[in-house]
C-alpha cells in the first residue's frame, strides 16, 4: 500500500511541476532578473496561501502528525547557500532535474549523479563530520522543532502569519493574468501545486510516512540498502521522488512539451557541477528545495524558512558573481550629445 500511494503521489506531483515548469532556480532567479520576472513566484506564493492553512488545520485537528525539520541555522544557512549557489551553476533545482529529464532534457543525467554523489558526501563522506559539526545543538522550542507558532506563541504567531499571508494575497490580487501558453500559468500552477501537496499529507500518513516528498538523504539510504546492508525503511519519499520521473514524462507527452535532446558540453558541465553543489548544500540543510520550500514552509518550520531564505541569497550572491566574472560587451563611443563618434 505504502509504495502504491507514494507512487501516485509522485507521478501526480510530477505532473503538475511539468505542466507549469515549477523550477525553483527559476521561481527565485526571476526576482533579480531585469526586468523581474515573477509568474513562478506567484505560483508559489498562491501554493503557500492554500497549503498553510490546510496543512496547520490538518494539525490542529489531529488528522497528520507529520516530522517537522530542526532548526539547526547553521546548518540551514550554510546548505541553503551551497544549494543555491548549485541551482545557478546548474540552472535548474533538484526536482528540475527529475522533472526536465521526464520531458525529455536527457542531460539532467549528468546533474543526477553527481547529485547522488554530492548526497554521499555529505552523509557518508568527508563533508559528514562538517554536517554533523553544523547541525548540532538546534534550536528547540517547548521541547519541540522551532515553528512561527511556537516561536512567538499563538496568538502573535498567528497574528504576524496573517499579516504575511494579506500580504501575498494582495500582491497576488493586483498581479496580471497572464495568458495560457505551453505551460500552466501562475493562477492554475499555484492552485494545483497547493491543493494538492495539502492531499499529499494524507496520503503520506496511509502510507505510514510523516513527511511528504524530499531528495536529502535518498540516495545515501538506498546506497545503505542495497551496499551496506542498512535498513531502507520506509520507502515513501524515495517511491514518490523516483515517480517524479513518469508523472513528469505524461505531461510532457500529452501536452506536446516533450522533446529529447542533449546538451553541449559545457552544459554537461554546468549540471554536473551544480548537481554536486545541490547533492551536498540538501545534505547539509538537510532538504532540498522540495522538501524545505514546498514541504516545509507550509509546516511554519523555522528550519525550512531559514534554508528558502538561504538558498535565494546563494542565487543572489553566486548571480552577482557570474555576472562579474562575466565578458563586458564592449560599448559604442558616444559622443557628448549621444551620437556615435565616427571610428
Amino acid at each position: 500500500m505504502t509504495i502504491l500511494l507514494a507512487l501516485v503521489a509522485g507521478l501526480v506531483l510530477g505532473y503538475l511541476l511539468e505542466r507549469g515548469d515549477f523550477c525553483f532556480h527559476s521561481t527565485l532567479r526571476g526576482l533579480i532578473r531585469r526586468p523581474p520576472q515573477l509568474n513562478l513566484l506567484r505560483a508559489y506564493l498562491l501554493t503557500l496561501l492554500i497549503a498553510i492553512p490546510l496543512v496547520q488545520g490538518m494539525i490542529a485537528l489531529g488528522w497528520i502528525t507529520p516530522w517537522v525539520a530542526p532548526w539547526a541555522w547553521r546548518a540551514n544557512l550554510v546548505g541553503g547557500l551551497i544549494f543555491g549557489a548549485g541551482m545557478v551553476i546548474a540552472a535548474t533545482c533538484v526536482t528540475g532535474i527529475f522533472y526536465k529529464l521526464g520531458h525529455g532534457m536527457l542531460g539532467t543525467l549528468v546533474g543526477l549523479v553527481t547529485w547522488t554523489i554530492g548526497d554521499l558526501l555529505a552523509w557518508r563522506g568527508p563533508l559528514n563530520a562538517l554536517r554533523i559539526a553544523l547541525n548540532e545543538s538546534p534550536v528547540v522550542t517547548g521541547g519541540m522543532a522551532t515553528t512561527l507558532l511556537n516561536l512567538f506563541g499563538s496568538t502573535l504567531g498567528i497574528g504576524l502569519l496573517l499579516l504575511l499571508l494579506a500580504a501575498a494575497a494582495l500582491f497576488l490580487w493586483r498581479s496580471p493574468r497572464p495568458r495560457q501558453g505551453d505551460y500552466w500559468s501562475w493562477l492554475p500552477l499555484g492552485v494545483s501545486v497547493g491543493l494538492f501537496t495539502s492531499l499529499a499529507w494524507l496520503l503520506a500518513r496511509a502510507g505510514g510516512a510523516n513527511y511528504t516528498f524530499g531528495t536529502s538523504r535518498v540516495p545515501t539510504t538506498l546506497y545503505e540498502s542495497l551496499l551496506g546492508g542498512g535498513d531502507v525503511g520506509n520507502l515513501w519519499i524515495p517511491v514518490a521522488l523516483i515517480a517524479l520521473l513518469p508523472g513528469s514524462f505524461i505531461a510532457a507527452r500529452t501536452a506536446g512539451t516533450f522533446w529529447a535532446r542533449g546538451e553541449t558540453t559545457g552544459r554537461y558541465t554546468q549540471l554536473a557541477a551544480g548537481g554536486l553543489l545541490m547533492g551536498i548544500g540538501a545534505g547539509i540543510s538537510g532538504g532540498c528545495n522540495l522538501g524545505h520550500a514546498l514541504v516545509g514552509v507550509p509546516l511554519l518550520s523555522l528550519g525550512s524558512m531559514t534554508t528558502t531564505l538561504a538558498m535565494l541569497l546563494g542565487v543572489f550572491l553566486t548571480d552577482r558573481a557570474a555576472g562579474l566574472l562575466r565578458p563586458r560587451q564592449p560599448q559604442p563611443n558616444r559622443t557628448s550629445t549621444g551620437a556615435i563618434a565616427p571610428s
